[in-house]
Order: C-alpha cells, then structure tokens, then sequence
C-alpha cells in the first residue's frame, strides 16, 4: 500500500483581476511538510502558487487519481480560490475564460470515480459562497447545482473535507495565518501517538474551526462526505527537517528561570526589567511550562483553572497570562479591536487577511482591556 498525496496552494494569480491570497500557499507548504517529515515512504509533492497551473494540477490529479492501484490511497489537497459555480482557480487563469481555465468540481469527481485507489481524501480550504474576504472569485457565476451531491465525490471509498458549507465562505486566521479548516488540521493531526484515524478527529475538526471563527465574529462549519470501509488512518504527524525549514519560526526558544531570556521571545526590555526587578527569583516551573510547552508566545493562548494566583507576571503595560497549577490550551483567541465600519465585508473587524477589503487601523475602535500576548515570536 502506497499513501500517494498532493498539496496545491495558492496565493498569487497571473490575472490582475483575481485577488491574491495570504495564506493558502502557506496551508499546502505545513500539511505537505508534515505528512513528508512523518511518512518518508509517501509518495507526497508540493504545487505552490506559480508552479500551480491548469496544466500541472491537471497533471497532479492524473498521477495521483489516475494512476493510484487498488490498495493505495490518495490524499490531494486544495487551498486558494474557488468559484461560485464550484470550480477551483488556478496560478494561470482568466477572469475572462473560467470555463476553459479552471477545474471543474464535476471533472474532479470524475477523476475520483475512475480511480482504482482504495481510498480518496480530498481536502478544500476554499468556498464556493460568499464575497470578500473569503476565498471565492466574486466575478464568478452562481451555479444551481450542488457538487456535494455529484456521484463519485462522495461515497464508500472516498472522503471529502470541506472548509465550509455550500451557502458559506471559508476564512483565514489573522494570528495563525492559516485557513481555519488547515490550521484545525494541523492542530488535530498532531495530538496523541500511533495512529489518528481522520473520520473520527473531524468532530474536533469541526469544533476547533467553528469555535475559532466564532472568535472572529463569523460562521464556518466544515462539512465531512463519504466513507472508508475500516476507516482511514495515517500515523501522527510530527514536525521535522522539512516543517522546520519552510517555518522556521516554529523552532521555538526554550526559556529558563532566567527572566532575561525572555527577550529572545520577543518581550520588550523595558518590560523585562520591570519583571525582573519585581520577581527576582525569575520565571516558575509553570510559567516556563506556559512558554515552552504551551506556546503561550508564540500565538496561543492559555486557560488558567486558579482558585488562588500567588503572582502574575503583569502591572508594566503588558499581560502575559496568569499561571497557577492546571494548564490547559484554549481555543480561543485574542482580543480583537472592533471594527467601526458597517458593510458587510467587513463583518469580521479585519480577522481575515484573505480580502483586499480588510479593515484598516484606523477602521478601529480603542482597543479591548485585555491586553494581548505578544506575536513577534511567529
């Protein structure tokens, strides 16, 4: 058995009339990384940005669908731009030729009924509704028909994964800088050891990115078709040489008690010093818990259980979290200024970085009490 898998991402476009992305090339660069750091035996590619052509992609799906035997399985996997009329943009197409430029759902489907794979899992970090600033070419046509429904897609044998429901857009994390669906993936396909069994981890999937769009002020539910018999499994996967590589920012500074070493997290000086003058004894063992394992600098944030806090490291104009004895990671993400403007476009107070609509700084209102963790570690 082979795993024969393809990670298309695009953020940039040869039409000057498609609006480039931000995060989708960067989807398909950490799943790519991941399932080829964790399964070296995978016959597993990456088709970024200007090597995604029609022509290339066309190409990837007839070496993976097409040529997969009947105890392999195949992963292909899209982020970027869909249309309304359900189809995928690519690198090279015209706003003025959709048809003859884009792959159709319904080619696709196709692709996948002729294969001989035991197994097809199609992930689409797209959406096919909405406008700005999700990730769908509004100059597209509307389309009466549901690609969800298209014989072949779905069924036992194969799987699809999508970013969003049909009459919603699909959005991109401002923090994580990825689409909601991949960064739950990423997240979810991490946790535990052995095997991750993909049916079973969407009903996570799914809580992670409607709990995070929710924090963004918008709705997303992904939506999971079709079936496996004796479901598909894939080992954890784990970070190494190529994750590392394509994002180095992930090769995080491990802290000590010292509370200096929290400048190369990216802590002011000013601020260290304060701390430092305050709490001479440094850091505890659960802040450094926080910062090392819980990445509590790098973006993510921290629920605290603490029926008594005997100290926090804040009172200098910066708020890194409360720590006591039960540590555990929150879904939920910072504080967000609220956006002033009132079109629809701009629903989600600039959370989304996939709009050339999103709100500007001075769209904004004073920022919320809470102040945030730092970034500049990501």
């Amino acid at each position: 058995m082979t795993l024969i898998a393809r990670f298309i991402g695009i953020d940039r476009y040869r039409d000057p009339d498609i609006q480039d992305l931000a995060g989708a090339a960067r989807d398909a660069r950490a799943m790519w990384a991941l399932f080829a750091d964790s399964i070296p035996e995978a016959d597993t590619r990456l088709i970024a940005d200007q090597d995604a052509t029609h022509a290339n992609v066309s190409a990837a799906i007839d070496d993976t669908l097409g040529k997969a035997a009947a105890d392999d399985t195949v992963v292909l996997m899209f982020a970027g731009h869909g249309t309304r009329d359900h189809r995928l943009v690519l690198h090279d197409n015209s706003v003025g030729a959709l048809q003859s430029t884009t792959i159709s759902m319904e080619d696709l489907a196709e692709s996948f009924k002729r294969s001989s794979a035991r197994a097809v899992l199609c992930i689409l970090d797209c959406c096919f509704s909405g406008a700005a600033p999700a990730r769908v070419l509004e100059s597209s046509p509307i389309s009466r028909t549901a690609f969800l429904d298209l014989p072949g897609l779905t069924g036992t044998g194969r799987m699809l994964l999508a970013a969003s429901r049909l009459d919603q857009p699909a959005y991109e994390h401002p923090q994580h800088r990825h689409g909601l669906l991949t960064y739950a993936l990423l997240r979810v396909l991490q946790e535990g050891t052995g095997m991750v069994s993909l049916g079973a981890a969407f009903d996570e999937v799914l809580q992670i990115v409607r709990t995070e769009a929710a924090a963004l002020g918008m709705d997303q539910t992904p939506v999971l078709l079709g079936l496996v018999e004796g479901g598909l499994t894939i080992p954890v996967l784990r970070k190494g040489t190529r994750f590392l590589e394509a994002f180095p920012e992930s090769r995080a500074y491990q802290v000590s008690r010292a509370m200096s070493d929290l400048l190369f997290c990216g802590v002011p000086d000013s601020v260290v010093n304060q701390w430092s003058a305050r709490y001479s004894e440094g850091l505890n063992s659960l802040q450094q818990t926080a910062i090392n394992e819980f990445g509590v600098l790098r973006g993510e944030s921290v629920f605290v259980v603490a029926p008594t806090v005997s100290r926090t490291l804040g009172h200098s104009g910066y708020r890194p979290p409360q720590l006591d004895h039960s540590l555990r990671k929150s879904r939920y993400t910072r504080p967000q200024r609220p956006c002033l403007k009132t079109s629809e476009a701009c629903r989600s107070r600039g959370a989304s970085s996939r709009s050339s609509d999103a709100c500007s700084d001075s769209d904004r209102g004073p920022t919320p009490t809470a102040v945030p963790l730092p970034s500049s570690a990501k």
